[in-house]
């Protein structure tokens, strides 16, 4: 029993108490009167659905945890008893805000709470409050004597976070996390360029990654804060027009990989869109026209981008709702209104 291996207590009677070899006598009369006032809120209740029930050792934590946090004490034995809850309830987030204050309040080593962090995220991959409390540590950190720079700390976190990713390429918490640490440190062109080259290698290994996609994005536009004039950008977009259709030819049938073309076609008309783009982009949809339905519903939308043939539109809408994507009816008809 998992429980059982992490918590060891004992009551060596009924005036002590005792857990991990950790005293915590002097707190048991607050125990039993948070307990008490529990117990009378329960007696006062009209309705109980359902009783859980917790085995004694679950209850004996509980008890210390909540009392310690009822008096606000920061200390050991308090960032003890909080690992505890949380290797017990990982997703108990009243514990890791309590562990965040401990940790400031005792002025813990931060680099050694983040490994001891990487270690629990591997073990809980899915847990959401890992995720909210790296953040936090993260900031905390970057004002901390002992931090060196920002390129040092991406290397660092990249660690866990492209471990977290094999495991699992579609994590939203792990790319929720990572987009935000792009957008927190103050990276260079070189630290945007290797991220660019991470996502080449998700995205050769499955093109269908949304997630890939949408950062790979974000990171583009990161990119084009260093490019020099709009002559640079200009280029830079059209080499990503050629790899998004490299990526199409591979698999037609992935929305991501045409509204990541669109993306950058939206972009390019913001400065007078060229005909050779406009030409280059109708032609990707008319190869693949008879092999899905997304080359039609993107050559809608550039048509409607450029005040294309208004009646070439309606009929492909028409042609999308009543045949190629019928399921999306409702939203076709809608389209068909706003012509």
């Amino acid at each position: 029993n998992k429980l059982k291996h992490f918590i060891k207590m004992e009551q060596q009677d009924a005036s002590n108490l005792i857990f991990k070899e950790i005293d915590f006598t002097d707190i048991l009369p607050k125990i039993k009167e948070i307990t008490s006032k529990e117990e009378s809120l329960d007696s006062k209740r009209n309705l109980v659905l359902c009783d859980i029930l917790y085995n004694d050792e679950y209850k004996q934590l509980m008890d210390i945890f909540n009392t310690l946090l009822n008096l606000k004490e920061y200390s050991e034995r308090a960032y003890i008893i909080t690992n505890e809850v949380i290797e017990t309830i990982p997703a108990y987030y009243t514990a890791w805000c309590y562990k965040l204050e401990i940790v400031l309040n005792l002025q813990k080593n931060l680099q050694k709470e983040l490994l001891w962090l990487d270690e629990f995220t591997l073990e809980n991959p899915k847990n959401y409050q890992i995720w909210s409390y790296r953040i936090e540590l993260v900031k905390i950190y970057t004002k901390d004597e002992t931090f060196s720079n920002d390129k040092a700390l991406l290397k660092n976190e990249n660690i866990i976070l492209k471990l977290m990713i094999e495991e699992d390429s579609k994590n939203h918490h792990v790319w929720g996390y990572k987009s935000w640490l792009m957008n927190f440190l103050k990276l260079d062109l070189d630290d945007l360029d290797l991220e660019l080259e991470y996502c080449d290698f998700l995205l050769e290994d499955d093109v269908l990654n949304n997630s890939a996609w949408v950062f790979r994005y974000n990171i583009l536009t990161k990119i084009m804060k260093f490019a020099g004039n709009e002559n640079d950008k200009t280029v830079i977009y059209k080499e990503e027009l050629g790899y998004a259709k490299d990526k199409i030819d591979l698999y037609p049938d992935n929305v991501s990989s045409w509204n990541y073309y669109f993306r950058i076609i939206e972009i390019l008309s913001e400065n007078n869109l060229e005909k050779k783009v406009i030409d280059s982009m109708i032609s990707v949809c008319e190869e693949y026209l008879n092999t899905t339905s997304y080359a039609l519903e993107y050559y809608c939308k550039l048509l409607v981008l450029v005040n294309g043939d208004k009646d070439k539109v309606k009929d492909m809408y028409i042609l999308l709702r009543d045949h190629r994507d019928p399921i999306r009816k409702i939203y076709w008809d809608y389209k068909l209104s706003q012509l």
